[in-house]
């Protein structure tokens, strides 16, 4: 399963709790000796977290997560890595609704940290060398497995992400959900946001 979900400057360290398909897959995105730990499930453990920096010759620069629903960000696996990485920025994803999109940079390459709730308040698609993680959010459709999200909102959010390379000049060719059941490549990014 591993290498399917590795791309460039994306290397992925698993899916936890239980290595499942259908569990909450976690990577680190790396460039010029600088990381991101993208997702922070249970079972996620710092030795995986520390082996995947050694590899990659990083240092754990950020740790985020898609959204705050509780298969993603684990409270008890966030401890443990700011115990671990004192000095590394944690972005907790916040439940304020505004579409925004904070513009990091990672070893120099930009990297997107797209907030466009609808799957729920919190949520974050993470863009970083022409690969989009979506979290839980579904392309393509205005619905979601749940009511977390008011449906204007959810239409706002999608119209926010469409445009996202019209407004940034920045190309997205691969998507990828969190839970790793949405794998697509060499798509075009606006057509995933028709809806029938």
């Amino acid at each position: 399963m591993s290498d399917r979900f590795d791309f460039p400057g994306w290397r992925f360290l698993g899916a936890y709790p239980h290595q499942q398909s259908d569990d909450v897959g976690s990577w680190l995105l790396h460039h010029n000796g600088e990381a991101l730990l993208l997702e922070t499930p249970p079972g996620l453990s710092v030795d995986s977290v520390r082996q995947a920096l050694e590899e990659t010759g990083s240092r754990l620069a950020y740790v985020t997560t898609s959204h705050r629903h509780e298969d993603h960000f684990d409270p008890e696996t966030w401890l443990n890595l700011r115990k671990a990485w004192r000095k590394a920025t944690y972005l907790l994803p916040s439940r304020h609704i505004s579409p925004s999109e904070p513009e990091l940079f990672l070893g120099g390459e930009p990297l997107w940290l797209l907030k466009a709730a609808k799957h729920s308040r919190s949520d974050i698609v993470t863009v970083f060398r022409g690969v989009a993680m979506t979290g839980d959010i579904e392309l393509g459709t205005l619905d979601a497995v749940n009511r977390e999200v008011a449906p204007k909102l959810k239409a706002e959010s999608m119209a926010f992400l469409r445009d996202f390379p019209d407004r940034t000049g920045y190309g997205v060719g691969t998507i990828v959900s969190a839970h790793l059941n949405d794998l697509r490549e060499n798509v075009d990014w606006k057509s995933l946001f028709t809806v029938a």
